[in-house]
This record gives C-alpha cells, structure tokens and sequence, in this order.
C-alpha cells in the first residue's frame, strides 16, 4: 500500500511538473506579432489558398458579420442577397421586393483574408 501512495504521488508531482514546463507567450509578444502583421500587408500576396473560395463559404461568412451588426430578421429579409466576385472581393448586398421602399446592406470583404473593406446599410 506504502508503494502505491508514493508512486501516486509521484505521478502527480510529474503531472504537475509538466504544466509548469509548458511555454507560453506573453502578451507582449502578441502585441508584437500584432504590429508585424499590420505593417506587413504583403502577406496578402502570399496566400495560396483563399479562405473563402466559394460563394456558398462568402456567403455564411457575411451573415456571420451582418446578422451582428444588423440583425439576423433584418438581413434575412433582404434575400437573395446579389453577389459578385471581382478582384479577389466579394461584394454582397442585399435586395427588397419590387415596390418594397428602404435601403439594403452592403459588406465587401478579401476573399484570402476575410478582412472587411466596407460594411454600410442604406436607407
């Protein structure tokens, strides 16, 4: 029984060792990497692979923004959305029914990044 508690307290003394060993960055660094990131808008370039590839993808990002900031019944209302893909953008606004007076959202974002260029909603 002796050997049992001495080797669970072992184990519990490695296991705690362990997380103690465990490297973790400082907040300064983040801030860092935060101030290499904004300067560095090459980055962009650089990309092989685009995050949202697709018009389905595009899509379920905006809403993600634009129910945030508007409202999911409002934006819901504005279906079909209109969207285009020009110069590695997607622009995506959207559409009342015929005869219907207001205004409609308008997000453009990079299609490598997701960065949001524009985000505005008319009256």
């Amino acid at each position: 029984m002796k050997v049992f508690i001495i080797l669970l307290f072992l184990n519990i003394g490695i296991i705690t060792a362990q997380e103690f060993e465990k490297y973790s960055h400082s907040r300064t660094y983040a801030e860092k990497q935060l101030e290499i990131a904004l300067l560095n808008n090459a980055d962009r370039n650089r990309m092989t692979e685009k995050l949202f590839p697709t018009e389905e993808i595009a899509v379920k990002y905006a809403e993600l923004v634009l129910f945030k900031k508007f409202g999911e019944e409002l934006i819901e209302f504005e279906k079909p959305y209109r969207i285009f893909f020009i110069d590695d953008y997607w622009i995506i606004m959207g559409t009342l029914p015929k005869g219907y007076k207001g205004g409609v959202f308008h997000i453009i974002f990079d299609s490598g990044n997701g960065q949001v260029k524009r985000i505005y909603h008319t009256k």
